[in-house]
């Protein structure tokens, strides 16, 4: 396992946090790669995301850049913490204020997603929202240019697995 260095980028890599299920933890302990399956409640929503970001994946997976503010608690039911050492050819980073504009507009229209044009297109969304979630979410930058950053991957290498802690389920 990858030892993490003080600083995220400190040597080509980011140092990754990501909430997943005990399955997952299983997979990679397996020396086995983990890519995620299809969401059947954010099919859409994420299909843009991985349109945008060019990802070549079925369901992308979410992180955060440990040492910056964290974006969401994922921990649920048998989960696990994963820290995770990423070379930084296989992280996308977000700023995760616009993939969070972009779900909401999503979610509201209930439209079968098409491709971003025709999101951009549609009467019934703010084309401005989706124009400045779309642009914000194509466009990668140093580290220290994202306010609240969100790490995106399409997998998860054993690899790049640092250590892990089995969370107990929130009361």
């Amino acid at each position: 396992m990858f030892q993490l260095f003080a600083k995220s980028e400190e040597d080509g890599c980011y140092n990754l946090v990501t909430y997943q299920s005990t399955q997952v933890l299983d997979i990679l302990l397996s020396n086995e790669i983990y890519r995620a399956h299809k969401s059947i409640t954010f099919a859409r929503e994420y299909q843009a995301l991985i349109d945008i970001l060019k990802l070549n994946c079925v369901c992308p997976i979410f992180a955060c850049v440990k040492g910056k503010p964290m974006c969401a608690d994922g921990r649920v039911s048998s989960s696990v913490l994963l820290t995770l050492r990423v070379p930084k050819e296989f992280v996308r980073l977000t700023e995760f204020d616009s993939w969070a504009d972009l779900l909401y507009v999503m979610k509201s229209t209930k439209a079968d997603y098409t491709g971003i044009g025709a999101l951009q297109a549609r009467s019934d969304v703010d084309t401005r929202q989706v124009k400045n979630a779309v642009e914000s979410l194509s466009q990668q930058k140093p580290l220290s240019g994202y306010r609240l950053p969100q790490a995106v991957l399409e997998e998860i290498r054993p690899e790049w697995l640092v250590k892990y802690e089995k969370l107990t389920a929130k009361k």
